[in-house]
């Protein structure tokens, strides 16, 4: 089952790898990771996104990120009511008929706006929960991508 997790920490260096390695030695997958800095100096969130097989090893998991140096707090906000938000850059060919690409995008209203619109290359920016970044991937697909960057998640509550 894929989980979503919120960590506060401590801006000190190791910390993210004792995080990882946590996941790594169990064997399992984290999808996304964001690291951003808080409002507090010195304390920086760190969300990330991981196949976690049960609900037993996961309360195992959390007890174990929970004891770790440098770490303020662990939730997993799977099931809360939070907003989680992936930032996606999309470089395409421009393609032929731009009036089809417009009508691809629109029902992804104000989630999908164009950065640069160039002879050779279209730039798009979308910005939105995971899904419905996978599903706009899959329908741009049709187009020629050239280079994706997604950011992963970030998540508060």
């Amino acid at each position: 089952m894929r989980r979503t997790f919120r960590t506060k920490v401590r801006d000190k260096a190791g910390t993210l790898n004792r995080l990882t390695s946590i996941f790594v030695r169990r064997q399992f997958n984290i999808v996304t990771l964001s690291a951003t800095p808080t409002v507090e100096e010195g304390i920086s969130d760190i969300t990330f996104v991981a196949e976690v097989p049960d609900s037993d090893v996961l309360r195992n998991l959390i007890t174990q990120l929970e004891k770790q140096i440098n770490i303020i707090s662990v939730e997993d906000i799977t099931d809360t009511n939070t907003y989680n938000r992936e930032l996606v850059l999309v470089k395409l060919r421009t393609p032929e008929n731009n009036e089809q690409l417009q009508k691809l995008i629109q029902p992804y209203d104000a989630l999908v706006s164009i950065l640069k619109d160039e002879e050779q290359f279209t730039y798009l920016q979308a910005s939105g929960p995971q899904y419905t970044m996978d599903n706009l991937i899959d329908d741009l697909s049709s187009y020629n991508i050239e280079q994706i960057a997604r950011t992963g998640s970030a998540g508060i509550i």
